[in-house]
């Protein structure tokens, strides 16, 4: 019998990273848990921003049935209407008696609905810390020395508390805790490691440093130079960007800010992450709650560290960003490896599958549970996907074929120039990487795939609820000085 249900997101990690076949071991725990549970290696999110992807799994509906296509501060009025008129899991789960706490990553407004426990989404620190970008920003275009010193004094200042990381088995400690004493408990765990600035404490990142290969490493500002001096992802890879951050110990050494140092951080970020959730299954076990406990880890997005040109940011509609990986570990269950088509939106439905609620709204995905218990096929022949915080463009795949368009000029508002062009074809059998855009050999088959496209696109917009309401939420600023903080403009 499932009594709790734990959903652990790793945001912005990267499908390739986990049970990689590179050498590079850097998920020793997700992986162990892997082999005790479900594993979908072709899982996909909706999108590749936090605001719309964790709606989705929160829902399990697509950015156009739930409403949020944006993020943080380019979420608009009717967006934030339309998914106010969907019930979300924490709800779903406390009317059918399950106790709901969040930990981690508060993404506060429409995303706390039906919690019993969330974290406190009001702090100084983030207001100090947004207001530090803005200023460092500001100045370093009067001067880069001086938009430095400012980006300096301020980690200085505040070095002890930006570096306090903690232990992995305090981590674990919070989150079990939140499970005893209740006879049923859902608890949502956002971790934001592996998200720019890509935090791990220091010895993640020698430890990376010293046992993979980081070849080819170009200087931050060499790479910087590539894009339009305003641009957000210009000035987020110098110093005082969110890229930069953290990068301070290595400066004058064999590893200055470079992209293998920054490759570094992330894998390290990757290691600490791994090892967080390890130290949650080992408490679990220890309190004897790993065999009524069903676990799902996954990411709400992937993120890209180079490709296409798009470096340490999370848009563009390629496998790199928006596969991602999935667990499933359900008590009793023997572990197997699913090849197939999943979505994000799979999740949801597929807990409350196992969960014994039948009274929740509609979905756009489907429970895998005949999949986890009987083998069955999932059944799916494609994957929508589509982004608006950075492009505006829409994705849909095949088995074997990827189809991209951009919905307007193709220019991408973090970078101010265009990645690709407006129309983009890969084959994925052929060509994993997508490194070569085949739709000008194979006109047929992007007609057929946008045609597909359009037609999901009508289905999925018909479930779209429309309201004129003016919806505001009380932590609104918190929530965009977090968002400033990392990065987001």
């Amino acid at each position: 019998m499932i009594d709790n249900v734990i959903v652990v997101v790793l945001d912005a990690l990267r499908a390739d990273r986990v049970k990689s076949d590179d050498g590079r071991d850097l998920t020793p725990y997700l992986d162990e848990l892997a082999s005790d549970s479900v594993f979908f290696s072709q899982a996909y999110s909706t999108t590749t921003a936090t605001d719309p992807a964790v709606t989705s799994l929160q829902t399990g509906q697509h950015p156009l049935s739930h409403g949020v296509r944006n993020h943080g501060t380019h979420v608009t009025s009717e967006e934030k209407a339309a998914v106010e008129a969907v019930e979300s899991a924490p709800e779903v789960f406390s009317r059918n008696g399950f106790a709901t706490s969040k930990i981690g990553r508060p993404l506060g407004r429409w995303h706390k609905r039906g919690f019993d426990e969330y974290p406190n989404v009001s702090s100084t620190h983030w207001h100090r810390r947004a207001f530090e970008k803005r200023m460092s920003k500001l100045l370093y275009n009067v001067h880069p020395s001086i938009g430095d010193t400012i980006s300096g004094v301020y980690n200085k200042i505040f070095e002890s508390e930006e570096t306090d990381y903690a232990e992995p088995e305090e981590a674990a400690d919070e989150i079990v805790e939140t499970l005893e004493g209740d006879d049923r408990a859902y608890s949502f765990v956002h971790w934001m490691d592996t998200h720019t600035p890509y935090s791990a404490p220091k010895g993640y990142v020698e430890e990376c440093l010293d046992r993979y290969e980081y070849g080819d490493s170009r200087s931050l500002e060499a790479v910087a130079s590539e894009y339009p001096e305003e641009s957000i992802t210009a000035n987020s890879l110098r110093s005082g960007g969110v890229v930069y951050e953290g990068s301070e110990p290595w400066i004058e050494t064999e590893s200055d800010p470079g992209t293998g140092l920054i490759d570094a951080r992330y894998d390290a970020a990757v290691r600490y992450s791994d090892a967080k959730l390890g130290a949650l299954v080992s408490e679990l076990r220890n309190r004897g709650l790993y065999d009524t406990t069903m676990i799902v880890a996954l990411s709400d997005h992937g993120e890209s560290l180079g490709e296409h040109g798009i470096y340490y940011e999370h848009h563009g509609l390629y496998e790199c960003t928006v596969r991602i990986p999935l667990l499933i570990h359900v008590p009793g269950q023997q572990p197997t490896e699913v090849n197939e088509l999943v979505s994000i939106m799979d999740v949801l439905p597929t807990m409350y599958d196992y969960a014994g609620i039948d009274d929740a709204p509609p979905t756009d995905g489907q429970s895998l549970r005949p999949v986890i218990e009987d083998g069955e096929a999932v059944n799916r022949t494609e994957i929508l996907a589509g982004e608006a915080n950075a492009q505006r463009r829409r994705a849909i795949l095949t088995d074997n074929w990827k189809y991209i368009r951009a919905l307007d000029d193709g220019t991408c508002r973090y970078c101010d120039l265009q990645h690709a062009a407006r129309e983009e074809l890969y084959n994925l059998e052929e060509d994993p990487g997508e490194n070569r855009n085949v739709v000008e050999e194979n006109p047929d088959i992007a007609t057929d795939l946008s045609a597909r496209m359009e037609n999901r696109v009508e289905e999925l917009t018909q479930n779209r609820s429309e309201s004129d309401d003016d919806i505001t939420y009380d932590d609104e600023e918190e929530m965009m000085d977090r968002l400033e903080a990392l990065g987001y403009r």
